[in-house]
């Protein structure tokens, strides 16, 4: 009465990977769901260093069932061996640490590379906790820092971006030796601020020559260690305009006073050279009768003191005094020296 259609049962279907297995093994979920199908329970119950191990043996390409049952089932220490081969020193204390989630398998084979590299796997064996970051990191240092693992641990990785251009630049400009031997001072810096300010340091070539030798009371500031001891002495952002007096574009002068202070002047398309500013230490106003100490010494050097060629230009418009007003000299000056 009832026909049955003739035919064999239907083929069941994987499961796949469960939200929990994505979750601790990553980019190796695929592969860990076909070596212990759903519900995964003898992966995702495994010690992280466990699962680690497993996700790293994939990253090698060690994909045999037999073997990763030893890697969650036998001692550590013969079941490192069994999945990297000859491991190097510290990997068995760095699984231990490197969180609850899976790597990707570039991390995985970058920090093998790093754990037999003496100086940076003494840095990482340190660490309370391996991360994937900083491994990164460590590996994009520019290639004669690749060492400075404790650079690696402050840096961000726009920090270490930062400083492969400035590498490159260097070796752009000076060549691989000179690059090279930079590198590797930076690598010995206590810190990434001290590393920062000697990267700076070598970027930025000597002041050119100043425009004027300068007067009994204006010295010039002829080098980028001259720079920086006035700016620790007026306590002001000197060191931060060596690039301005590389580039020829400014050049600077110590007022010798009483009271003393620092003269900046700029190179002008009308005057030639022309005052930009004057501070006393802390960035202080010029006191008035000083401003015109100055002002007499800087016209002997033929330095202009007044309004720039660039607001002059503008001046020179049918405009002026109708869409905007010409500043008054007085206020000019005023602010040439810090009012």
């Amino acid at each position: 009465m009832f026909n049955r259609t003739q035919g064999t049962a239907p083929a069941l279907v994987r499961a796949g990977p469960t939200s929990l297995l994505t979750l601790v093994a990553g980019d190796f979920a695929s592969a860990v769901d076909r070596l212990w199908p759903a519900p995964h329970t003898a992966f995702v119950t495994a010690p992280a260093a466990r699962r680690h191990l497993v996700c790293l043996a994939l990253a090698l390409g060690r994909r045999d069932p037999a073997l990763h049952e030893r890697l969650l089932g036998e001692r550590l220490r013969r079941a490192i061996p069994a999945a990297v081969g000859e491991a190097p020193a510290g990997l068995e204390r760095a699984l231990g640490r490197m969180g609850e989630v899976a790597w990707s398998a570039e991390d995985y084979r970058v920090l093998l590379r790093l754990l037999a590299a003496p100086r940076a796997a003494k840095a990482l064996r340190h660490a309370a906790v391996v991360e994937a970051g900083v491994v990164r990191r460590l590996a994009a240092l520019p290639e004669p820092m690749g060492e400075a693992a404790h650079l690696a641990l402050e840096l961000t990785e726009d920090g270490v971006g930062a400083l492969r251009e400035a590498y490159g630049a260097l070796r752009l400009r000076s060549g691989e030796a000179a690059a090279t031997a930079a590198a590797a001072r930076w690598a010995r810096t206590g810190s990434a601020r001290a590393m920062f300010e000697a990267v700076r340091d070598d970027l930025s070539p000597e002041p050119l020559a100043p425009p004027h030798p300068g007067t009994p009371r204006l010295r010039p500031l002829g080098s980028k260690a001259e720079l920086r001891a006035v700016a620790r002495r007026f306590r002001n952002c000197l060191a931060d305009r060596v690039p301005h007096a590389a580039t020829g574009w400014s050049a600077y002068y110590l007022w010798e006073g009483p009271p003393a202070g620092v003269v900046e002047v700029t190179r002008d398309h009308i005057f030639g050279w022309r005052l930009e500013e004057a501070r006393l230490a802390d960035n202080a106003a010029v006191p008035e009768p000083v401003r015109d100490a100055i002002a007499g010494e800087l016209a002997l050097m033929g330095v202009h003191v007044g309004r720039s060629g660039w607001e002059l230009d503008r001046a020179l418009s049918v405009d002026v005094g109708r869409t905007y007003a010409l500043r008054p000299a007085e206020e000019v000056m005023a602010e040439a020296f810090g009012d």
